[in-house]
């Protein structure tokens, strides 16, 4: 499915580390508050025994689920050999001595037919339903093929799975719902020198982590999307073909990195993204983003790649904050893409989208900064953009009413331009530089200004202010 996701944005498109740090900083104030809320109940330990720990971690879910809310599991320092695990209704903490000190690594040969024949997807550690919180590790693949069976690739599908219910426990409950807080963990795959699942590699873990339906084979339209919020904080992604992969939400929200809290991601060639989500809040702040030649950063997309999920319309606009990350692009495709296909082709409440105070450092004359297809009232804000590439904003596909203010282009050199509009683009608002000669223009009502608004003719006044409500929530 991923594979076609993939092969439709590039019909569309025309076209964590080598080491992780040991240095496990603290969290500011506020999320010492929410991340130590579940370390006061009972600790159980387990030791690293040199050979298979996955019973022994079993065994100490299985405790401390037993034991309440706010139990904790405790990893020592030292390399534990895991292989799946599926753990349910867990309240509480897997906790290591720090990443890079407690290591945990995937077994090899794991079946995947045992756990495909069950409706569900093989991710090494599964935690169903819970209030869960995963810190202070490294999980990892080691070198070369690290599963049998079904496809054949020699992978797994994610190291770390979060769902509200699957087809093994809890099968379409509605009301169910995960909380979970990731933070200080450190996520390390491997490529396959033959090859295999991956867009520009193959890797021996499709993502690091993966928030999603768990649910394999199911007939058309059965599925409902859950309710799982999300906390990402500190860490490390390397070598995936995904990093962080978002599908089927519903009234969540989602945390990916703060402003000096934020995340790493390298190596990786779709570093992450939230997919046929419903109701959402997004917010994507304070991450690195090392992007390698032919991929992308982060991307926002309703297309309805899965027919097994309920058709369900949005109530409200889903809102998706993007804020002072750092994209470094090294041949990339784009640093963020967005699509809103639902609100152009059925009518659905369109997403509420703004990009604001991130830098794009650019490499050479390939890439793209921002793509949007099918937008409306796509939000570009002081941003910062430098190096040579070859455009900034890439606006097709029926984008529409957006606003572009006050970024800096004038540290960039762009082969093409600032900004491309297709024909099709329309009523867009460029506000705070000099877009002479910068701009290639195809499209209709498209209006560019300097820095002073404040004599600009109606209707730009009204237009800057009614794009910016839908975003009042995202800016306080």
């Amino acid at each position: 499915m991923k594979l076609f996701k993939l092969l439709f944005l590039i019909l569309i498109a025309a076209s964590v580390l080598a080491g992780c740090s040991k240095d496990d900083e603290l969290l500011d104030q506020n999320n010492d508050l929410m991340l130590k809320k579940a370390t006061m109940g009972q600790v159980f330990k387990v030791m690293p025994s040199g050979g298979d720990d996955t019973q022994a971690l079993q065994d100490a879910f299985d405790d401390a689920v037993a034991a309440g809310h706010g139990s904790v599991v405790q990893l020592c320092e030292g390399e534990y050999h895991l292989g799946f695990i599926e753990i349910h209704d867990f309240c509480g903490t897997l906790k290591g001595a720090g990443k890079g000190k407690t290591i945990i690594t995937i077994m090899n040969n794991l079946d995947l037919d045992t756990k495909i024949s069950t409706g569900v997807f093989p991710a090494l550690m599964k935690f169903v339903g819970g209030d869960v919180t995963i810190c202070h590790f490294t999980i990892r693949t080691p070198p070369g093929r690290v599963s049998v069976g079904g496809p054949g690739y020699g992978h797994v599908t994610a190291l770390v799975n979060f769902t509200a219910s699957n087809s093994n426990y809890e099968p379409l409950n509605e009301n169910r719902s995960v909380n979970a807080v990731v933070h200080h963990v450190c996520f390390k795959g491997q490529k396959l020198d033959e090859g295999g699942i991956g867009y520009v590699y193959g890797y021996n873990a499709y993502f690091a982590l993966w928030v999603c339906a768990d649910y394999l084979g199911m007939p058309d339209n059965t599925v409902p999307r859950q309710k799982i919020d999300l906390m990402v904080l500190n860490s490390e992604f390397d070598n995936f073909c995904y990093g962080i992969v978002i599908e089927d939400l519903k009234n969540s929200r989602v945390v990916i990195g703060e402003k000096n809290n934020g995340n790493m991601f390298s190596n990786v060639d779709r570093a992450g993204g939230i997919w046929e989500g419903r109701d959402n809040e997004v917010i994507v702040a304070g991450n690195t983003f090392n992007i390698p030649a032919y991929s992308w950063a982060f991307a926002a997309d309703d297309y309805p790649y899965y027919p097994f999920l309920k058709d369900e319309a949005p109530t409200k606009k889903t809102l998706i904050n993007v804020h002072d990350n750092v994209f470094n692009l090294d041949h990339a495709d784009v640093g963020l893409y967005f699509q809103n296909i639902l609100n152009y082709y059925w009518g659905h409440i369109p997403m509420a989208i703004q990009v604001k105070n991130n830098q794009f450092n650019m490499t050479d004359g390939y890439e793209w900064a921002i793509g949007s297809l099918y937008t409306d009232g796509l939000v570009i804000r002081n941003n910062k953009f430098g190096g040579h590439g070859d455009l900034a904003l890439w606006l097709v596909n029926f984008s529409r009413n957006g606003l572009v203010l006050g970024n800096n282009f004038s540290t960039a050199n762009f082969e093409t331009g600032v900004a491309y509009l297709a024909p099709s683009a329309q009523d867009w608002s460029f506000v705070g530089s000099d877009f002479s000669d910068k701009v290639i223009d195809l499209g209709e009502n498209n209006v560019f200004t300097g820095m002073n608004v404040s004599t600009a003719d109606e209707p730009l006044g009204r237009s800057i202010s009614a794009k910016l409500a839908p975003m009042n929530h995202l800016m306080n």
